[in-house]
């Protein structure tokens, strides 16, 4: 009999198929939690917590199929349910796209403010415009870094399970540090902010909240993103 996985099925029927993966990965997020909070294990918390992001992300690739979208078609889709660095990959573009709506959304604020007001237009127009910049840049700067480090994923999860030698023997206690594992967490917290952002914008009762124009115009703007500026794009070439 021939075995039907996730990418055997329709958008109907993975409908629903989400939540027991967000479910395993919130197990396996709080249980980092845990772990560092009783054995102040920071080694071990990291790995799980990558874990949780790989998960997380297989749940955010399952509701967006189950809603429409053709995340299925886009090259080595194969290898999403199976290949850990692909999901890493994933990872980064999910930051991406976050860090630049977050640009977006900074903009769009610090255009309403006004530090001056000379009888130079011009003056107060430069400066706003330097000013609105420099802070709309910043989400962006930062979503570089995480992205660096999303791109270390997987030599962290590793180095955070096993013992290795190089010149002498290096412990994962020894390797992975305080500082590594609030890192982590906060880039691992946003991938489960865009699942939980995604599970309320599909949610019907959202046209109680925004208009319902805006709404599509949201879904327009994710399936131009899902299937055509993504149409073609290839994670070979994307660091793993």
């Amino acid at each position: 009999m021939e075995i039907v996985k996730f990418l055997n099925l329709s958008p109907q029927n993975s409908k629903g198929l989400h939540v027991p993966l967000y479910r395993n990965a919130k197990k396996l997020y709080n249980d980092a939690l845990l772990i560092t909070d009783i054995n102040k294990s920071y080694s071990t918390s990291v790995s799980l917590l990558i874990l949780s992001s790989e998960e997380i992300v297989k749940a955010i690739l399952v509701l967006m199929h189950s809603e429409g979208y053709k995340v299925y078609q886009i090259d080595s889709a194969k290898k999403f349910f199976h290949d850990h660095k692909i999901r890493h990959q994933i990872a980064q573009l999910i930051e991406s796209g976050t860090g630049l709506f977050e640009m977006m959304i900074v903009w769009e604020e610090e255009r309403k403010k006004k530090i001056i007001n000379t009888k130079a237009k011009w003056l107060n127009d430069l400066v706003h415009f330097i000013k609105d910049g420099y802070k709309a840049i910043q989400p962006m700067l930062k979503t570089k870094e995480r992205i660096e480090k999303l791109e270390q994923f997987n030599d962290l999860k590793n180095q955070g399970l096993y013992v290795n030698y190089e010149n002498g023997i290096i412990d994962p206690q020894n390797q992975i540090l305080k500082e590594d594992f609030e890192e982590v967490h906060q880039m691992v917290k946003r991938i489960f902010y865009y699942y939980k952002g995604l599970r309320v914008f599909f949610h019907p009762m959202l046209k109680n909240h925004i208009p319902k124009s805006e709404i599509e115009q949201g879904k327009k703007d994710l399936k131009f993103f899902v299937e055509d500026a993504m149409k073609g794009f290839s994670f070979k070439d994307l660091k793993t």
